[in-house]
Order: C-alpha cells, then structure tokens, then sequence
C-alpha cells in the first residue's frame, strides 16, 4: 500500500468527520478518538501518611518504599535495580538536581535518588546541588550519603550556579527533584520553571510575563538530554517561608511538562497559587510554544498508589 493510502486509524476519523462522512462520534467519544494514536506521558504519585508529619519526623525506611514503589511502576518492571537501570544506562553521565533554594529538598530525598542511580552503575554521575544551598543543609546531605556509603565527591556545587554551567559538562541525563510553592513570579513554581533555573543565561531572564518563556529552555538547552522527575512533595511552600502543607507524595516522570501539570493538581487541592497570577500558564506554553513536553491532560495517564 502506498503511503498516501496508508492512513492511520486517527487521520481516517478526521478525513470522515471533515467529509461528513457518517461516524457519529460526539463529546468524549470523538475526542478519545481522535487523541487515541498520540504519544502520552505517564506520571505516578505515590502517598504514604505515615512518612513525614513535621520537619523533625521523618521516616526514612517509608520513604525509601516510597521511592522502589514509584521508580518501579514508572519502569513497568517488578524488581528495584532492572527498575533503575531502565532509566539510567551504563552509559550515562548523569547530573542529580536538587530542588534549591527557598524550599529545600528533604536530605533524604536527595540522598536516596542518589543511591538509587549508583545502583544502575553509570559511567559518571555528580549532585549537582544549587551553590546557595545553605551549608548546614549540604552538610546533611553529606552526612546522608556516608550512611548509605555514597562518596561525599559526588557533590558538586560548581555546575548549578546562576548562571548554570551544565553546558559545560558532557551530561546525557538529568534526575531532577524538584519541590513546590506558590512564587511571586509563576504563580506556582514547579519543574518547568526549574529548569529555567539552571540555564547558562540568568534565571532572571525567564521571570516577565508569569515565567511565560520558561520551557523554551527545556528545548534549547535540555532538549538532549534524557529526564527523569521525581518531585519531592512530601511537603508544598508558601512565598519564601517553610513548609505550608504536608502532602507525603513524591511524583515520578519523564516528561517534565506533564509530571509539573500533574504536580501542580496535587498543590492545588490542598493549597494555594500566589496573587492571580495563572501558575499553568508558563507550563502549557512549553507544550503549545515550545514542543517541549504534553500538558494535555487528556494525554497523561497518571497513576496514583499508596504504600
């Protein structure tokens, strides 16, 4: 068959309904129809109430199931090491992003993902924490990675700066664990706007119009680059201050779009965007302008679980 004959299930709905050719397909149906052979993006959130009520308590042994629970259903695979490996090849050179500053990663968070890619055995891998981070918070992260017998050089303070300097590095995958809180700027900050954040030019330079040219850096500067989210929301934030609500979740992804459309649902439904500002914007102009990733929910497939 030649190629102009060869239609697809989708451009053949579109052909008959644009030729009024008798499919009467209406609401739902139709547009499941339509989207039916379009890539989709899988995200997954995991909720455990018991892992983290106050920034004092801490269970860490949940929140490391937490971790095996979401990394393998996101692989599809039964069994923790295959999981990791899915994402993370022999050959990669892999850059672990913490959240930065305002509202910091919980130690743990870090210090677990980082376990977890040295178990898929990388060519090279660096934790790349923001250079502000706060020294006692370093310090912890440290402390955290002897106890799981990580080397503490696997911390490099020298690539997330402002302006980033990952450019300059032979990167082939980003592990990225963002947080979320409500911004000034983008309403709600999330994984889109981090990684404005890292750009070789200064963040400051995405802040106007509600973070609107934020994605473009997904594309111009990440778009190489294979990704791995996983969102610490074990607790969301309010401006500048401290925790605001303790969601207990952590998101997983790898499509940053769609797992920041989907973290920012969850923020939503126990907490709120600062001012009027309209924190989905700059998410669906990364998708719509910018190509850089599905914030179509009808797209996305999201699993929710609890351990």
């Amino acid at each position: 068959m030649s190629k102009s004959n060869s239609w697809t299930r989708r451009e053949f709905l579109q052909r008959a309904i644009l030729a009024g050719g008798g499919i009467a397909l209406t609401g739902t149906a139709l547009k499941e129809a339509l989207t039916a052979e379009r890539p989709k993006a899988k995200v997954v959130i995991v909720t455990c109430d018991g892992v983290m009520k106050d920034e004092r308590h801490l269970s860490v042994g949940a929140l490391r199931r937490m971790l095996e629970r979401g990394i393998t259903e996101l692989a599809g695979k039964p069994e923790v090491k295959e999981a990791w490996r899915t994402f993370i090849r022999p050959t990669d050179r892999v850059a672990l992003v913490d959240a930065g500053t305002w509202l910091l990663n919980v130690p743990q968070v870090v210090v677990e993902v980082a376990k977890g890619i040295a178990s898929a055995k990388p060519q090279s891998f660096k934790l790349t924490y923001c250079a502000l981070d706060p020294q006692r918070w370093v310090e912890a992260v440290r402390r955290g990675l002897q106890q799981v017998a990580l080397p503490a050089d696997l911390m490099d303070g020298k690539v997330y700066t402002f302006p980033g300097r990952f450019q300059r590095h032979p990167f082939t995958t980003i592990v990225m664990t963002p947080t979320l809180k409500s911004h000034t700027v983008a309403g709600v900050s999330g994984v889109v706007k981090h990684y404005a954040t890292l750009s070789k030019v200064h963040v400051s330079n995405y802040h106007p119009n509600a973070m609107e040219t934020a994605g473009s850096v997904l594309r111009s500067e990440f778009g190489h680059l294979r990704h791995l989210i996983i969102v610490d929301a074990l607790r969301f934030g309010e401006t500048t201050r401290g925790p605001q609500f303790y969601q207990q979740s952590l998101l997983f992804g790898t499509d940053p779009v769609a797992v920041d459309v989907v973290a920012l649902e969850v923020y939503l439904r126990n907490c709120r965007t600062h001012g009027n500002i309209p924190p989905d914007r700059h998410r669906i102009l990364a998708d719509t302008r910018y190509h850089a990733g599905i914030s179509d929910r009808s797209r996305i497939e999201v699993k929710e679980l609890k351990v």
